[in-house]
């Protein structure tokens, strides 16, 4: 008769950190099925004209505020960057005209940025700043700051650019998530919070700023937890809205499902493709205990395991 395997002290086997940033989660909450295409498959997409437009306009933005000296670069400094920072993956197959409409409205958006900000100019104190945030419950949140800005009293304000024609209310930026995100960043880059986060809509012009106390972080982080449980118990239904007409996943969403695209067999591709990814963490965590007891009880007895 064999003799029973000793019992073995196992490591915990909690759950993996789950990596957000606010895109995704926004994405998530919008639609959790585009959410999993996107960041679970991870299925190719195609540049647009409105993505690498405003990539463009981050870049020559960027570069202007980064500076070392008080004085304000001359508007052609953001022009400069405009044209060595420009994004042209979008803009494949488009006619030269249009490219060149494309061109001109992001240099008079990016003058009248310069006419509003260059008299009362401060250099930035970071741009693109990444952080890497752990919230808790083995969820980390990431991203980058577009611009950390000095205030005259020491502090500092915390800017994201925005590139969307239409500007947001103030009561929209007050609920905004993603600046309780960049909050929540602050604290841990600088060790103190910002004294007020903005959402400026340079195609518009405008900034909304909204002072720190405004901001309920709290509840941000328990939007944050919600929508990092619903991740990790794969509930990735479709989530019809008024954006699934630019939705590039749109043939493949059950939803749609003969509305438009080839004939695909939506929830048969989504139970598989759940399955697999079943299949891949279970072979993974057996591959890791075989391991545990091969090294302490020798070949032998993962056969009699067999």
């Amino acid at each position: 008769m064999t003799a029973p395997l000793p019992d073995l002290e196992l490591p915990e086997h909690g759950p993996a950190p789950l990596r957000l940033s606010f895109s995704k989660i926004d994405v998530y909450q919008r639609c959790p099925l585009q959410y999993r295409f996107m960041a679970v498959d991870r299925l190719p997409t195609e540049p647009t004209p409105a993505l690498s437009w405003g990539s463009s306009v981050h870049a020559a933005l960027e570069r202007w505020w980064d500076q070392r000296h008080p004085e304000p670069p001359p508007v052609s400094e953001l022009l400069d960057g405009l044209y060595h920072g420009w994004d042209d993956a979008g803009f494949a197959g488009m006619d030269r005209e249009e490219k060149i409409r494309w061109y001109r409205h992001a240099q008079e958006v990016l003058r009248r940025h310069h006419a509003q900000h260059a008299p009362s100019f401060r250099p930035a104190a970071a741009v693109e700043q990444w952080f890497d945030v752990d919230v808790g419950r083995a969820v980390r949140v990431r991203g980058f700051i577009d611009c950390v800005v000095p205030t005259s009293d020491g502090g500092f304000g915390i800017v994201d650019w925005k590139t969307s024609k239409r500007a947001k209310t103030r009561e929209e930026v007050e609920g905004s998530l993603q600046l309780a995100i960049y909050a929540l960043a602050a604290r841990e880059l600088y060790g103190r919070d910002p004294d007020w986060v903005a959402l400026e809509f340079v195609v518009p012009g405008l900034r909304v700023a909204v002072e720190r106390d405004r901001i309920d972080v709290d509840a941000a982080v328990a939007q944050i937890h919600e929508v990092a449980d619903a991740i990790r118990a794969e509930r990735f239904e479709p989530r019809p809205n008024r954006l699934c007409g630019w939705c590039e996943f749109r043939s493949l969403c059950p939803a749609w499902e003969g509305e438009d695209g080839p004939d695909v067999p939506g929830q048969a591709v989504l139970e598989l493709q759940r399955l697999r990814r079943r299949q891949r963490r279970d072979a993974d965590r057996i591959a890791e205990l075989e391991e545990i007891v091969r090294e302490r009880l020798g070949e032998e007895a993962l056969v009699e395991l067999e």
